[in-house]
C-alpha cells in the first residue's frame, strides 16, 4: 500500500497517518537495534515523512522528533550498504 502512496488515505496526511505512525514511532525508540529498511523500506520511508512534520515535533517535542529523524536516516544508510555488499560483492 505504501509503495504506491505517501500516506494511508488518498495519499494525503489524516487521522489513520497520526494513529498508525505513533505506534510505529514507538517501536523504534522502545527497541533501538531493530532495522525495518531491508524489509519495509516504504514503511521506513513513511516513518520517517510522519516523524518529520511539523505537529509531530509539536506533539513529542523536538527531541524525540530529531530522535526518530535521525534513527530512520541511519537505518535508510545502513539498509543502503546492506544491499550493496549483498549484490554487489555478495
Amino acid at each position: 500500500m505504501l509503495a504506491d502512496a505517501t500516506y494511508l488515505v488518498d495519499g494525503e496526511f489524516s487521522l489513520a497517518d497520526v494513529a498508525v505512525a505513533s505506534y510505529l514511532l514507538y517501536v523504534i525508540q522502545f527497541f533501538p537495534d531493530i532495522d525495518l529498511h531491508m524489509k519495509w523500506p516504504n514503511i521506513v520511508r513513511y516513518m520517517k515523512d510522519c516523524a518529520a512534520r511539523e505537529g509531530y515535533e509539536k506533539a513529542y517535542g523536538c527531541r524525540t522528533q530529531d530522535f526518530c529523524l535521525e534513527r530512520l536516516g541511519d537505518m535508510e544508510r545502513s539498509g543502503t550498504e546492506k544491499e550493496k555488499k549483498l549484490f554487489g560483492i555478495f
